[in-house]
């Protein structure tokens, strides 16, 4: 795609800490003009998708509606992945980005996720009720949801995606096979986004996505994007040819 996009934060660690742990929650939901400036479209769509609960905040959705809308405009066709969706925060942002004859795959391990670090897991009855809430006009048939763990996760040798959302289990060994799986159904010129990288809470993430780029000389990092109120970055992968 040929651009590269990096935030550079100069303030000292702790001042990041502190504000990270004392307003996160008031980032994630926040849209008041002290903290964003005039009102937007992505703030209006980000006003709709903060009633759904998770961790996606405004600049994700910044971030992902502009990558997407850029792949559409260039041309590039094809279908959208997210692994580990929690309420379907982020997966219905990336469900409005739909392009006609395109789905979007959500895998999720549901009630059965055995790390049980989240007391309010989802169904997927609440899962898709909360992207249809957002997306009223979208045909079930454009979402195609797969209740298992990733590493259980099937994909025919047909499915290609030109977008990914990687948020799944955050060990460097999952994070890793969930990025061998998703390299091999990358279109050309897709993107790959890897949540929670060098997250000090999650260090695996960074360990897995490092020895995964070490390997995969056909990737480059397109962005390396900080988060307002958020300890983790996220990681931007895009598939060289």
């Amino acid at each position: 795609m040929g651009f590269f996009l990096k935030k550079t934060v100069i303030e000292p660690e702790h001042k990041i800490s502190l504000a990270a742990q004392g307003n996160s929650v008031h980032l994630r939901e926040s849209t008041s003009f002290a903290d964003i400036g005039e009102k937007g479209p992505i703030v209006e769509i980000f006003e709709n998708i903060k009633k759904i609960p998770g961790w996606f905040n405004l600049d994700d959705c910044e971030h992902f509606y502009l990558l997407l809308a850029y792949q559409s405009i260039l041309g590039i066709k094809g279908d959208l992945l997210e692994i580990g969706s929690y309420h379907g925060r982020s997966a219905s942002l990336m469900a409005s980005c739909l392009q006609p004859k395109e789905i979007i795959v959500i895998c999720d391990a549901f009630e059965a996720n055995i790390d049980g670090i989240y007391e309010n897991k989802p169904t997927q009855t609440i899962l898709l009720s909360n992207i249809k809430q957002i997306n009223p006009n979208l045909d079930d048939n454009k979402i195609i949801i797969k209740a298992c763990l990733s590493s259980n996760l099937q994909l025919d040798q047909d499915n290609l995606f030109r977008f990914i959302h990687i948020d799944g289990g955050h060990s460097a060994e999952q994070v890793y096979l969930d990025l061998k799986l998703c390299s091999e159904h990358i279109l050309s010129k897709g993107i790959i986004v890897i949540d929670d990288y060098n997250n000090k809470q999650w260090p695996g993430v960074a360990v897995g996505t490092d020895k995964f780029m070490a390997e995969n000389k056909n990737f480059s990092i397109l962005a390396d994007m900080n988060r307002h109120g958020a300890l983790g970055r996220k990681l931007y992968l895009t598939k060289n040819h």
